[in-house]
This record gives structure tokens, C-alpha cells and sequence, in this order.
């Protein structure tokens, strides 16, 4: 069959998502609070400087990051509407109101702000359990964000010897929630600055009504410092820390986990021994009730059965206080490469790798919104997943993708319709995501 394309005169949106966002920062005071704030020689204009903060907002819950993506929007009655602004900027408003309030206001402490209400809604955040315990993870570890072939503020040779940014984050449960994130050069160790980050995800959680016994603290090598350690300790939070072996030798951990360790089942060729070393505590925190997990790996041969001419050995240690078995303690700090999945989603969904901005203040501003965005697609997902009886399939998974959220609920298809001094939105017969949508929006 041959389609005849024309324009017709009704106002139809595939974004009619952008309402629920729109309603969950709605609740946000801290976001309406900046209005009040002097920005110095930049005016106000048409747009409020929250009208800004929910423009920049609204484009990455859609997974768009450019600034002139805006321009697609600027008639939009919806995304206007939608996010409860009086008009929708331009690019370069959009550009010079983000840049201003970047250098005016405390960004980091209006986005955590923010963050904090927003995670408030969400009620609870997801737990692994263990033998003796169900702890709350807060999973903190560094991201490359690539951004090579740019001449922007602050970029520079990574760890992983790509040019760009390494920021911080900090993710909350096993839903996936961003608490927090840092914006960083590249060229910054990963340990420089992680202790007061550490601190303000603390109290971060403590405004959640977490108690400190629920956290369990997870950090790759990278964190691997007696200051870092120190506060998670004081603070009574549990924690788990890989140990970068530096140049310590792994033959004597490997005679250390044979002498006192015990020896786990595994395939021929291969022994693999685990142990608790309770005399083994970082340097300065010598008395405090520190441990060292020990896991020593040793290959005599290949999984075909192939013997090796020199045996592989394979041994990794970490810091801890749980009050757990070696293979507990292993298994939940496995568990902590789930948040390499929520940096994924970041990057990838939302679009989150090449930042907009030529100024690092703008960047991290613009980084600490994602975080509002991230966390609002993750609260629709999330919510919208236990609403069972409402959803068009049985789900087995206990998480949602952004991705899959801003298909189903976000780049949904309705129609604006003016009615009776009122404003509908009216989705199509066959929408499968109608009644989720709908009781959804009367959640925000």
C-alpha cells in the first residue's frame, strides 16, 4: 500500500513522558529555591533560572546532551507545560544561564539537594544479603568519561590513557540509584578527593534516614587508602575495599592462604584457597576491627585439562569489617561490578560521555543535573515495575533500564487536546502503557 503524507493541524507529541518528570520535579524545592538568587549581570529573561535547571533536565531524561537540541523543542507545548515553565529557551540562552548559574551558585550543593528529595519518593533502594546480614550498597568508584579531540577545561589523560574526565560516583542499592557524583580532570588519582566525597555520601544517607549499620560501602583498588578507610571505619558504615598489592609478593599470600586457609572446590588444574587474616590491618589503623580477605588462585592448568609450564597465580585481598565468611564477603564485593552497568547507562542511554561545555564549572553543573535525570527515569522505572496487575507483560527482572523506560514511559505517543479550559493529554487505544502511565502520573 502506497501512504499519502501530509501535516494535519493537531498537536501530537512522542514525548508525552516528560509530564512525569515534569511531576516529580514538582516536588523538588530546591530546584524553585534558585529563582531567588542574584546571577549577577545575566537577566532572568523569559525563562526562570528552575525554568533552565528543567530545560537541561528535561533533554537528558530524553537522552539528549546537546544544547541545540533545545532548538527541537522551543514551540512544544508540552515539554513546556510538561516541566512547568513559562517558555522554553534558546541554545544560547540555554548555553549562558547554564554558565552563570555554574559560576554563581553552589551547584554540587543544590543538585545533592535535589537528589535527596528525589530519593526520598523512591522509599527503598534495594539490599544484598549475606549470611548475617542485609546491608544497603553504596557502591563509589571512578568513570572515564571520553572526551578526546576537545580543547575543553580541564581534560586530560586518564588511567585509562583516554583523553577526557574521570568523575566520581556514588550509587545507591541494588535499584541503581545515583546518590552522588564529582565531576573530575583526567589526570586526577582516583584516591585525590575521594574521602570528602565519601564523607558527603554519608551525609547524604544519613538525610535518607539510613542508619550507618545498613551501608555497605563498596571501592575498587583505586581507594585503597588508610584516610579513605579511616572515615568509612569512624563513621560505623560496613565496608569492603580491594587492596592494590603494590609490590607485596603473591607466593607468601599464596603460602599464607595454603597454611591457614581452606581449600575450595574447583575443576582439576586449578585450587583456589581463601582465609581471614585478622593480623593484617592498614598502616595508622593498627587496634581498629579491620580485616584482610585473602582469595589465592593458583592454575596448574587450562580448562581443556592442558598442563601450563609455569603455574598462573591469581590473588586478590581486600579490606573489611563485615562480620561475614570469606565467600560471603567475596561474593558481595563481585557484586559491586553491577554499578559498571549503571555507568553504562549514563554514557550510552542517556547520552552522558561527550559533555556539552567548553568551561569545567558548566560540566559539572551539567553532570549534577544528569544525576536529577537519571534518578527520575530510574524512580519511573522502578515504580512503574512493581505496578504488575498495570503493566502489558509479566517481568521477571528487579531492574529497568533507562533505556527501556524512555522507550516505554518517556518516547510515548499522545496527543494535546484543549478542552473546557483544560489541558488533555490523550494516548492511543492500543497504548500498552496507558494504565501504568496513568497511575504513575497520579503518583507525582
Amino acid at each position: 500500500m502506497k501512504y499519502i503524507i501530509m501535516q494535519g493541524t493537531e498537536e501530537l507529541n512522542s514525548n508525552g513522558g516528560i509530564a512525569l518528570v515534569g511531576g516529580l520535579l514538582d516536588r523538588l524545592v530546591s530546584l524553585r529555591a534558585i529563582d531567588g538568587q542574584s546571577m549577577g549581570s545575566v537577566k532572568k529573561g523569559w525563562t526562570s533560572h528552575s525554568g533552565i535547571l528543567r530545560s537541561a533536565i528535561g533533554l537528558l531524561s530524553m537522552g539528549r546532551s546537546d544544547f541545540a537540541d533545545i532548538e527541537l523543542f522551543r514551540n512544544d507545548r508540552l515539554f513546556r507545560n510538561g516541566l512547568g515553565m513559562s517558555s522554553v529557551p534558546s541554545e544560547e540562552t540555554l548555553r549562558q544561564r547554564l554558565d552563570a548559574i555554574a559560576s554563581t551558585v553552589d551547584a554540587d550543593l543544590m543538585t545533592d539537594d535535589a537528589v535527596v528529595e528525589l530519593l526520598l519518593q523512591a522509599g527503598e533502594f534495594g539490599r544484598e544479603t549475606a549470611g548475617h546480614g542485609s546491608y544497603i550498597p553504596l557502591d563509589i568508584d571512578v568513570s572515564i568519561l571520553d572526551n578526546s579531540g576537545s580543547r575543553k577545561e580541564e581534560v586530560g589523560v586518564t588511567y585509562k590513557n583516554v583523553v577526557g574526565y574521570a568523575p566520581i560516583f556514588a550509587h545507591l542499592g541494588t535499584d541503581g540509584y545515583m546518590l552522588a557524583n564529582e565531576l573530575r580532570p583526567g589526570t586526577q588519582h582516583s584516591a585525590k578527593g575521594a574521602v570528602e566525597f565519601a564523607e558527603k555520601c554519608l551525609t547524604m544517607t544519613a538525610r535518607l534516614g539510613i542508619a550507618p549499620d545498613e551501608l555497605l560501602v563498596r571501592a575498587d583498588a583505586g581507594h585503597d587508602d588508610a584516610a579513605f578507610i579511616g572515615v568509612l571505619s569512624d563513621a560505623g558504615v560496613r565496608f569492603l575495599v580491594k587492596r592494590n598489592l603494590r609490590r607485596e609478593c603473591p607466593e607468601q599470600y599464596l603460602a599464607m592462604a595454603r597454611r591457614m586457609g581452606e581449600k575450595i572446590a574447583a575443576r582439576e588444574g586449578k585450587n583456589v584457597y581463601r582465609c581471614i587474616l585478622s593480623h593484617k590491618q592498614p598502616a595508622g589503623l593498627e587496634g581498629k576491627p579491620i580485616f584482610m580477605v585473602l582469595e589465592a588462585v593458583e592454575r596448574l592448568a587450562d580448562p581443556d585439562g592442558q598442563p601450563l609450564l609455569i603455574p598462573q597465580l591469581e590473588v586478590s585481598t581486600w579490606w573489611t569489617n563485615l562480620t561475614e565468611y570469606e565467600a560471603a564477603c567475596i561474593q558481595l564485593y563481585r557484586n559491586h561490578a553491577t554499578s559498571e552497568q549503571y555507568h553504562s547507562e549514563l554514557k550510552s542511554d542517556m547520552g552522558i560521555e561527550r559533555l556539552p561545555s567548553g568551561k569545567f564549572a558548566t560540566n559539572a553543573l551539567f553532570l549534577g543535573l544528569a544525576t536529577i535525570a537519571f534518578n527520575c527515569l530510574r524512580l519511573i522505572g522502578q515504580q512503574t515495575l512493581r505496578m504488575t496487575e498495570l503493566l502489558p507483560r509479566t517481568y521477571t527482572v528487579a531492574r529497568r533500564r533507562l533505556r527501556s523506560v524512555m522507550q516505554d514511559l518517556i518516547h510515548v505517543a499522545c496527543k494535546v487536546v484543549n478542552h473546557a479550559n483544560r489541558v488533555f493529554l490523550k494516548f492511543g487505544r492500543n497504548c500498552p502503557w496507558y494504565r501504568a502511565f496513568f497511575e504513575m502520573y497520579a503518583r507525582c
